[in-house]
């Protein structure tokens, strides 16, 4: 049932938007850098929004402009404000014309500031989430590189980490779930890149606190939900008052990282003590386990984590309608960056695993050649824990108050 099965989610936040590999079309190929006598982006006009009300400029090392990023504000259908963000880049439209499109350039993408990251090479880097936030923190960080991966949240494994080599990072998360889902992915492409430290500026750091008359007073109520560090300017914070708060050592923490995050989740949710320490981590080339060997003479113990398998995530667990045909949803990225999808039921899990193997081997996995990849494959799905969930179903059609097709799904699932 699971290998040609369709997924009604259970919610529509519960699943993520799987990435499509990058095709562009042939009437807008981008033109990389932008030639010198390119016109300025901010002359495109959107076909609903018109003029864009601010531009973000992305360059490569040598300060070459690459692409940009517009906001474009307008009132939606209730007469309510409402804003649209979208990559602008210089096209090759066909036909001897070039002219600036709403459209992303090939992956890896480089980060903002890129210039400033390897001008100022003994600064650390803090990283936020979109580029008005990213102007905010190097206005109240000014010792510090600002910076932030193309299109926020959606997508920082696409652009190119290598510039935080060597560097300490702060990663500054708004105040919402999809804030906290940047941090974690960003923290882990970062230690994958070779980052000497990874720091938190959680948002209560600033955000549990305002400004007024040059006094700070505690914030009424909770911090907003979606609050940024770019609304830390309109609580009047300044560089000076920000500063003051540096010499705490507790004002940005290590960031948790992938192990530590699962562990306090597992403890949370009451797993039995053998299942709370996850020994893995999803890093940018594929998933390791830790590995621990103790010294017999020394008693010191030493951690190693080795990699078995490249990039392979459990998006879900699944089943059916009845509660049956468990099973995981897993996300695979292969060499070419395509990212494809399987169902595999649980029960394939049963004897040696050679089925199993041979489909994920079939859909691009790569799996090291060694009895230890097995076993730590068999492991890492067996005992995963994903937060998602998603009915299986063996038709397209209604299933209940859903309608299931190939493409989309409509209507609503509870439970």
């Amino acid at each position: 049932m699971h290998g040609t099965a369709m997924f009604a989610p259970l919610s529509a936040d519960e699943i993520a938007t799987v990435d499509a590999p990058a095709v562009q079309p042939a009437d807008k190929l981008p033109i990389v850098p932008v030639p010198a006598d390119a016109p300025a982006p901010e002359t495109y006009r959107h076909p609903k929004h018109g003029a864009p009300t601010k531009v973000w400029r992305y360059t490569d090392a040598l300060d070459q402009l690459m692409f940009t990023v517009a906001r474009f504000d307008f009132l939606d259908g209730d007469g309510k404000p409402a804003k649209d963000i979208l990559p602008l880049t210089f096209c090759d439209i066909g036909k001897g014309r070039r002219a600036w499109r709403a459209k992303g350039i090939a992956d890896p993408r480089p980060l903002y500031r890129l210039p400033d990251i390897h001008g100022r090479a003994d600064a650390m880097l803090i990283i936020a989430e979109g580029e008005k936030s990213a102007d905010a923190a190097a206005i109240l960080l000014p010792d510090m590189v600002a910076t932030t991966p193309p299109h926020g949240a959606k997508s920082p494994h696409k652009a190119d980490w290598s510039p935080v080599a060597g560097r300490t990072v702060i990663i500054a998360t708004d105040n919402d779930e999809a804030g906290q889902q940047f941090g974690d992915k960003v923290c882990e492409l970062a230690r994958a890149a070779g980052a000497v430290a990874v720091l938190h500026l959680p948002p209560d750091r600033l955000g549990s606190w305002v400004w007024k008359d040059g006094e700070k007073h505690l914030r009424d109520g909770i911090i907003p939900k979606g609050w940024d560090i770019a609304d830390a300017l309109d609580d009047g914070w300044t560089a000076q008052t920000v500063a003051a708060l540096k010499s705490d050592p507790a004002f940005l923490p290590p960031y948790r990282d992938a192990e530590e995050r699962e562990t306090l989740r597992r403890v949370e949710a009451g797993e039995p003590e053998e299942l709370t320490r996850w020994p893995f981590r999803i890093v940018a080339n594929g998933v390791e386990k830790r590995i621990e060997r103790m010294d017999k003479e020394t008693g010191t113990v030493t951690v190693e984590w080795k990699w078995f398998c490249s990039l392979l995530e459990v998006g879900a667990e699944t089943r059916s309608a009845d509660g049956e045909e468990w099973g995981r949803l897993l996300r695979i990225t292969d060499r070419d960056r395509r990212v494809k999808e399987w169902a595999m039921p649980m029960s394939m899990l049963a004897g040696d695993g050679t089925a199993y193997r041979e489909r994920l081997l079939s859909l691009g996995v790569e799996i090291a050649p060694s009895r230890f990849a097995k076993e730590a494959l068999h492991e890492y799905i067996s005992t995963a824990r994903p937060d998602q969930k998603a009915r299986c179903v063996s038709r397209i059609g209604w299933q209940s108050r859903f309608y299931i097709g190939l493409n989309e799904n409509f209507g609503g699932i509870n439970g």
